[in-house]
This record gives C-alpha cells, sequence and structure tokens, in this order.
C-alpha cells in the first residue's frame, strides 16, 4: 500500500500519470470487512494520504462499497474525501451472494429504498466537486441514466 511521502514524489518523478485509488471500501468494520493491510489505514487518515498524493501532482480518488456502512457514517467519508479527490470515485452496490455475505449488509441496505437514499446523498455531496460518474468505470453502479439532475452521457461515444 502507498502511504508515504516517498512513495509518492517516486511516482511524481517517474511514473505520471498515475491516479491513487484508494481501497476504501467502508468506513465502518474495517477489521471485520478487510483483511489487515487495508483495514489499517483508518477512515480519518484517508483525506490526509489523497491530500498528500494530490499535493505532488497525482490524480485521486478511492472505491467504495455501498451497503456496508449506516447511511450516516457513508455521507461523513464521502464528504471528507471530495474535496481531496480529482476523479470520481468508484461507488459499488454491494451484492450478497450468499447468506453469510448478506450478514454483512447493514440494516436497510436489503432495500432499493437505501440505494436510492444513498444515490441522493452521494450526489449531494460529490456534484460540487464537478466530477461526474463514467458508466463504464464500475461493474456495479449507482448511476445510469442521470447524475444530481443531469443527463450522464457515456464518455466512450
Amino acid at each position: 500500500m502507498l502511504r508515504t511521502d516517498a512513495a509518492f514524489d517516486a511516482l511524481a518523478e517517474q511514473v505520471t500519470p498515475f491516479v491513487l485509488r484508494l481501497t476504501a471500501e467502508c468506513f465502518t468494520r474495517r477489521p471485520v470487512m478487510l483483511k489487515d493491510t487495508k483495514a489499517s489505514l483508518l477512515p480519518e487518515q484517508m483525506p490526509d494520504l489523497l491530500a498528500r498524493a494530490l499535493a505532488r501532482g497525482l490524480d485521486t480518488s478511492y472505491t467504495y462499497i455501498v451497503g456496508l456502512d449506516p447511511m450516516d457514517r457513508m455521507v461523513e467519508g464521502i464528504g471528507a474525501m471530495a474535496e481531496v479527490s480529482t476523479c470520481f470515485p468508484n461507488f459499488q452496490v454491494f451484492q450478497a451472494h450468499t447468506p453469510l455475505m448478506a450478514g454483512l449488509r447493514v440494516a436497510g441496505a436489503e432495500t432499493l429504498d437505501y440505494y436510492l437514499a444513498a444515490r441522493q446523498a452521494i450526489e449531494q455531496a460529490m456534484a460540487p466537486t464537478g466530477l461526474r460518474p463514467v458508466g463504464w468505470e464500475c461493474y456495479r453502479p449507482l448511476w445510469y441514466f442521470t447524475y444530481a439532475g443531469q443527463e450522464l452521457l457515456d464518455a466512450r461515444g
């Protein structure tokens, strides 16, 4: 995992363009949901990590799975990283493929209403940044035809 200023410096000097895309996945229950190397990055450290990469001219973003956190914690975490993201985050809908996985969902995330509310909350946090989702970048998206009340056109065509 890239976390040091020295690593960001090396990338800025040798590998640009480069997008640092954190594997945020969720903001709560990280030790339960992620392997130790990923879980050790605390949610409160994420905005600073992105800001340090951004300060070196690197693009920044993250992946997040909607349905693993309570709505208020999701909104808090996304809001904290909105200003330091240069690429629209990859928001994925949590899919429970087994009964065990279904038990990992936060209460309410088994309903369409949860995901519609999450979509609205994410739009409120991200729309002011000017960043927009690109449908083909995410295989489990929340957006298909509109985003923040505007038509969402596929960037490929």
